[in-house]
């Protein structure tokens, strides 16, 4: 019995975790939008060690990124909804973090489809 209360409970604590970051991805995208539409110039380059970055995964380069985490190897943040930039901008804003610039051959765990 107890076995089964912890596990309905890791369910419950992983669904809030997902329901916490697709809120905050939400809310962040239409301010972030905003701010990122601003393209690259001025931005900072987001630091892979950035705890936000560590957080959603980040890297500069999608193809370092395990088949596991990314097994659809056609997913980087410049096909992503969330990237300001276009497919041939190296670096541009992104929606889920306003102020730093990302690479766009780079990949996180949010990624979205256009």
């Amino acid at each position: 019995m107890k076995k089964a209360r912890a596990s309905q409970e890791v369910k419950a604590a992983s669904r809030r975790q997902f329901l916490k970051c697709v809120g905050g991805a939400a809310a962040l995208s239409t301010f972030g939008m905003q701010v990122a539409n601003a393209g690259a110039e001025g931005l900072p380059r987001l630091d892979e060690s950035d705890p936000t970055a560590i957080a959603l995964k980040y890297v500069h380069d999608a193809s370092a990124v395990a088949e596991t985490l990314r097994p659809d190897k056609d997913r980087y943040c410049f096909n992503c909804a969330l990237y300001a930039g276009s497919e041939t901008d190296d670096w541009a804003g992104c929606a889920i973090l306003p102020g730093k610039a990302v690479a766009g051959r780079g990949w996180c765990s949010v990624w979205a489809a256009k």
